[in-house]
Parts: C-alpha cells; structure tokens; sequence
C-alpha cells in the first residue's frame, strides 16, 4: 500500500509540472500575433505549392458543380445554362485533376 501510495504521489507530481509547462505554452501562445493563414502554409518546393493551389481549385470546382446541380434541381437556372457551365467547370477540373496526378 505504502508502495502505491509513493508511486500516485509521483505521477501526482509529474501531472503537476506537466500542467505548468502547457499552461505557460497557453501564456506564450496567447502573447504572439496572430498568424497569417498564407504565411503559415509555406511548401518548401515552388512544385509543392502548384499541388496545394490545384488541390484547392479543384475541391472549389467539385463544390461549384455541386451546387449548380442544387440551383437546378430548385429550377433556379436553367438546363441549358446548367449543361454550358458544368461543362466548363468540368473540363477545367480534368485539367487539375491530371495537373495533380503529374505533380505527385
């Protein structure tokens, strides 16, 4: 008993310090600027960074057309229009799709 109780006193004490060291993280952090979001997303390779800004167009192209398919089925544009701008947002997504596969 005696034993256990010395090893809770222990992992009490590490506990304890390991509280401080985030709290004083949590005074540091709170201290800074904030930080840049274009700043804090920096590739290390001018390759790495047309990867990210294809992956990204492409997600922006996937959510266009998904919405243009919502507009439709509300009869908020018409079929043709939906069929010309799907079409183009379709054929660009091809581009960065392959853009993508040649970037990995």
């Amino acid at each position: 008993l005696q034993r256990e109780r010395s090893e809770l006193d222990k992992n009490v004490a590490i506990l304890q310090e390991k509280e401080k060291e985030l709290q004083s993280a949590v005074e540091r952090l709170g201290e800074q600027e904030s930080v840049d979001v274009d700043e804090a997303v920096v590739t290390t390779a001018p390759l790495y960074s047309q990867l990210m800004n294809a992956f990204a167009e492409e997600a922006t192209l996937e959510d266009a057309i998904y919405y243009m398919g919502e507009a439709l089925r509300k009869e908020v544009i018409t079929l043709d229009t939906f069929l010309k701008q799907v079409r183009t947002l379709a054929r660009r997504q091809f581009t960065l799709r392959a853009l993508i596969q040649k970037c990995r």
